[in-house]
């Protein structure tokens, strides 16, 4: 290991590690990287915003079932976001695995994950509208919550 090698597990030792961090002469491996994460990140929250949008009585001449393909675009877009995610982990892996707002951002994206299950299982079940509109505004709330809790962890 050479003298840029700082990580016990040797995370950022490895070849894409040292790839992603630019210690191996490529600076333009990061900005791609999240680059790609970024586009990944619209895409999801675009469905997800659009869709909850809608339950929420915005666009109701929009039907429901219509958002069963922008559903396939978003997982795609979300494998595209872990992917890239687990690279760009990788490339700091000390620094962001005990970052309290990586730690937050991780939560409230997987209570999103939850909530939009929850909330199209709202919709099949034929729950009263109060209730699933209350389910499609705490999903864009933490879906929200785990955008501003990723833009933090540049700055802490």
């Amino acid at each position: 290991m050479d003298d840029l090698c700082f990580e016990a597990e040797g995370f950022i030792c490895s070849g894409l590690g040292q790839w992603v961090m630019g210690t191996s002469g490529t600076l333009w491996a990061y900005p791609l990287i999240l680059l790609i994460h970024g586009i990944g990140l619209m895409t999801v929250l675009g469905v997800v915003f659009a869709f909850n949008i809608r339950v929420l009585g915005f666009a109701s001449n929009i039907s429901l079932s219509s958002y069963d393909k922008l559903f396939k675009v978003a997982w795609f877009a979300f494998a595209l976001n872990l992917l890239s995610g687990l690279i760009l982990l990788v490339g700091d892996f000390g620094k962001f695995i005990t970052q309290g707002s990586f730690i937050v951002k991780m939560a409230l994206i997987i209570l999103g994950g939850i909530m939009m299950k929850v909330v199209i299982s709202s919709i099949r079940n034929q729950s009263s509208e109060g209730t699933t509109k209350l389910l499609a505004g705490l999903c864009l709330a933490s879906w929200f919550g785990a955008i501003c809790a990723g833009r933090l962890m540049a700055y802490l």
